[in-house]
């Protein structure tokens, strides 16, 4: 069973911060805030150490990544601006791409190592957005238009926004999660839409596919955690247990876990095989809990609130 244990926790930000990475084969993350700044953490035996800070993420920071190869960093804000710089050296912007208003949600990284695949997905024009990060160049290599959820009638409309972009950790598939509720899925090569996963019917802010790409997760203002069947599109399990929106979620790369952070305040740990909580971590946030992350080893879960606060635990 996968238990998590407070091990250190500081006021990372001014403001409330919104999301939360870890950089691939390190102890050291990044989080983003409404403070308009990405910070980067190291973890360290002594406690959590800023190494740097990011500024002029103009009207706040939505969506912070990082790169597999540990390279690469990239954060999304509302101004409208997509950066991505050299993770050891913050003040080299590799590539700055502008966008539309609210075009900018959420990045993530494609898991391929010989080049970066950058997604991003797009706001009120109910797309995911598909760029190549080059040498100098950055390139605009398809976009991928999410179905909207079937409504009874017209007067019953859905707004349509995609909020959430996930690759799948094989690099076959991409998902995105809506603000009707809706969870699209992809086939990379041909950009085909392989089925739409239903149940849902608020915003899904956060998914993540398991580390075999077989099964999803999904977070909802529905006070739901689904787990879908990726191939078939069809839901497996819904988890119910927050008292309030589920704001993210985060697969455990050893595939027995997961977990999942809420605007209840409350980070809870649940079993694969048994479909259960096993854990919940109500006093470590006062506030909203918007983004939890493991290391990519899996022996640390970060989460970030509203509240200010970054929580690290050790996972056992």
């Amino acid at each position: 069973m996968t238990r998590l244990t407070k091990q250190y926790d500081t006021i990372a930000h001014d403001e409330g911060v919104w999301t939360v990475s870890w950089i691939p084969g390190t102890q050291s993350l990044f989080t983003g805030s409404v403070d308009e700044s990405v910070k980067r953490w190291d973890v360290t035996d002594h406690g959590l150490t800023e190494a740097y800070k990011v500024e002029g993420q103009g009207l706040g920071v939505i969506s912070v990544a990082a790169h597999g190869s540990g390279q690469f960093a990239a954060s999304s804000a509302l101004d409208s601006l997509i950066r991505v710089w050299d993770v050891n050296d913050h003040l080299n912007n590799i590539s700055v791409i502008e966008m539309a208003p609210t075009e900018t949600w959420t990045v993530a990284f494609g898991p391929q190592m010989e080049y970066i695949d950058l997604a991003v997905s797009g706001g009120t024009r109910n797309t995911v957005v598909l760029w190549r990060i080059g040498e100098g160049q950055t390139e605009n290599v398809g976009e991928l238009a999410a179905p909207s959820a079937p409504t009874e009638s017209k007067a019953g409309k859905r707004e349509q926004f995609v909020l959430s972009a996930a690759y799948s950790p094989d690099g076959t598939k991409l998902a995105a999660g809506c603000m009707d509720g809706s969870v699209a899925v992809w086939d990379l090569a041909s950009q085909k839409l392989l089925g739409r996963c239903g149940g849902h019917h608020k915003p899904v802010r956060s998914l993540t596919f398991t580390a075999d790409s077989r099964m999803l997760l999904t977070a909802c203002d529905d006070m739901h955690v689904h787990l879908y069947d990726v191939d078939n599109t069809a839901l497996i399990e819904a988890f119910s247990g927050h008292e309030s929106w589920v704001l993210s979620v985060a697969a455990h790369p050893g595939g027995a876990a997961f977990a999942s952070g809420g605007s209840d305040a409350r980070v809870k740990v649940w079993d694969m095989a048994t479909r259960t909580c096993t854990q919940t971590m109500a006093a470590d946030h006062t506030d909203q809990v918007w983004g939890v992350a493991f290391s990519s080893t899996g022996s640390h879960l970060a989460s970030v609130g509203d509240d200010k606060r970054l929580v690290v635990y050790a996972v056992a």
